[in-house]
């Protein structure tokens, strides 16, 4: 397939895959589909052992900027966090042209704004921590993600994607959760809100969201206070994820 027929045909699909994934990833070249860890903050160990600093409620933004095959695309995923909230005049002035002359990228997406809602990660790094400028706003690489042609194709919401992912994610105790089931019981706990689809989303209005939402039959949306923290471990390096129809992503956390 010619990168013109790839563009216009399959790419778009690509793009909105990649917000489904959270976007928090690195690369492995020898996986097919999305290869996904995460972007830690400005304060953590040149290991990555660890992120302390608290991120529920935290806004951050990516730019995707990527390279074109015949057989999918592979992106660098540059993240605000740690370094900037994402200044709104400097986003909103943004366009996927301007970004794509400016860093001679083939393809880019804009993403974000978003807002974490887990607490903070464990065991994660950056693919690089020197700081880059894109329209103005500082970021860094947190990672890279291949989608393949087979990956791009159905449906983006409510359709689990497994990642490539080394780290924990916590949720702490006695702080809500917002959470998908799905028809087979497994549990999938929000990790980001996004305010690209539902501008009106805020932390205080998430525990609405359930009556916003288009769910699919045997699919359910739950709001819970959690008694003890709760670690989602990416088992064997992997996690699944899934994504709602107002672009927030959720995390298997259970079953």
């Amino acid at each position: 397939m010619r990168n013109s027929t790839l563009r216009a045909t399959i790419l778009p699909a690509m793009l909105t895959a990649l917000a489904a994934a959270g976007l928090h990833c690195s690369d492995s070249p020898a996986a097919s589909g999305l290869d996904a860890s995460v972007t830690p903050d400005a304060g953590t160990p040149a290991d990555g052992s660890t992120i302390a600093t608290p991120m529920r409620d935290g806004r951050y933004c990516e730019i995707l900027l990527g390279t074109l095959s015949a057989t999918g695309v592979s992106f660098d995923v540059y993240n605000t966090w740690g370094l900037n909230d994402c200044p709104a005049a400097a986003w909103s002035a943004l366009t996927v042209a301007g970004v794509q002359t400016e860093t001679h990228s083939a393809v880019a997406r804009i993403n974000g704004p978003r807002y974490w809602m887990q607490d903070r990660f464990e065991a994660a790094m950056l693919l690089d921590p020197t700081p880059r400028t894109i329209g103005g706003i500082p970021m860094r690489l947190g990672g890279r993600v291949s989608v393949s042609l087979a990956d791009a194709a159905g449906p983006t919401t409510y359709r689990t994607r497994t990642i490539q992912r080394d780290t924990v994610t916590v949720f702490d105790a006695a702080k809500p959760v917002y959470e998908l089931v799905d028809p087979m019981g497994r549990v999938f706990t929000m990790q980001s809100y996004s305010v690209q689809v539902a501008a009106d989303l805020t932390a205080a209005t998430l525990p609405g969201v359930g009556a916003r939402l288009q769910l699919p039959t045997g699919w359910q949306f739950r709001t819970r206070v959690l008694a003890a923290p709760l670690r989602v471990v990416a088992t064997g390096g992997m996690a699944t994820v899934v994504q709602d129809d107002l672009a927030n992503t959720y995390i298997l956390s259970s079953g």
